[in-house]
């Protein structure tokens, strides 16, 4: 185990692990095409909401954001990837030239995002205002606790077990609370949809279940041992998580909010859903 000082300093299993050329190129493409996709999608988000009905633009707005923040927060980290790693021997190691990796800068971004993402589905449901608001503060602050405990254990990956552990079922506990808030939210969004689009929140509940239950897996990870495959998987996890979570997620919410849109009457979403094989289904519905 590594002494208390230097863990500290240290931080991440990145800092103590050598990584074959293979693994090292394979990090350095998933954190590329992380950050990549992320910045590519703000143009779609920013395209997409001029179809959308005025209260539901700002679902697509929000995405668009969430692209932003999580595209510069992904490219620091693959700066960081890079700077931090020198090829010596046939091998690359971590600490070049004193530089050190840090995921914190994933935490921080969440931060910023999940309140974001979050708040998207009370707008998307049509909630009403002061709904709206209550589900989106009840949401926001399991999910606060939940990365900032998270964030403090993540600093005990390299050998302090008990500090991962504990406040890793901390956070575990904060994300039971939210899962219970979202459901309800969702329960909520369920009720007050369309009966033709009923079927998408339910399928929303499934989807966040799936894509946010990757992230305590790439945090446990290093438990299995200090090894490069440990270390790519756990970008690997990380990166898909934050794809689905994010980017994938606000496409979902976006053509839901199309659909609503077109149901309810409003002319632009109705013309761009006329290319796809559901428009006809909704226009039908409109008794266009």
């Amino acid at each position: 185990m590594i002494a208390g000082n230097v863990a500290e300093h240290l931080g991440n299993i990145e800092n103590i692990v050598s990584l074959t050329p293979g693994q090292y190129t394979t990090g350095s493409l998933i954190l590329m095409v992380s950050y990549g996709a992320h910045f590519a999608f703000i143009l779609y988000f920013l395209t997409m909401s001029f179809s959308l009905a005025p209260r539901y633009r700002i679902v697509a707005i929000l995405s668009a954001v969430v692209m932003a923040s999580a595209g510069l927060s992904l490219l620091r980290e693959a700066t960081l990837w890079q700077d931090s790693y020198a090829f010596l021997d046939g091998m690359y190691r971590p600490l070049a030239e004193g530089e050190t990796f840090t995921n914190a800068f994933r935490y921080g971004n969440w931060t910023i995002t999940v309140p974001l993402l979050l708040t998207q589905l009370p707008i998307a449901f049509a909630l009403s205002r002061p709904d709206l608001h209550r589900r989106a503060i009840r949401m926001a602050i399991p999910a606060l606790l939940m990365i900032w405990t998270g964030l403090y254990g993540q600093f005990g990956e390299i050998g302090n077990w008990t500090q991962l552990n504990v406040w890793g079922v901390i956070s575990t506990v904060f994300f039971v609370w939210l899962i219970v808030e979202v459901r309800g939210t969702i329960t909520a969004g369920i009720a007050n949809s369309p009966p033709q689009l009923v079927a998408w929140p339910k399928n929303i509940w499934w989807y966040f279940l799936a894509t946010w239950g990757l992230y305590p897996i790439a945090y446990a990870l290093p438990q299995l041992g200090f090894t490069g495959d440990v270390v790519v998987t756990r970008q690997l996890l990380y990166s898909i998580a934050d794809i689905s979570s994010k980017l994938i997620y606000g496409v979902i919410l976006s053509r839901y909010v199309l659909r609503r849109s077109a149901l309810e009457g409003y002319a632009p979403a109705a013309e761009a859903l006329e290319t796809s094989p559901l428009g006809a289904k909704v226009a039908s519905v409109r008794g266009d």
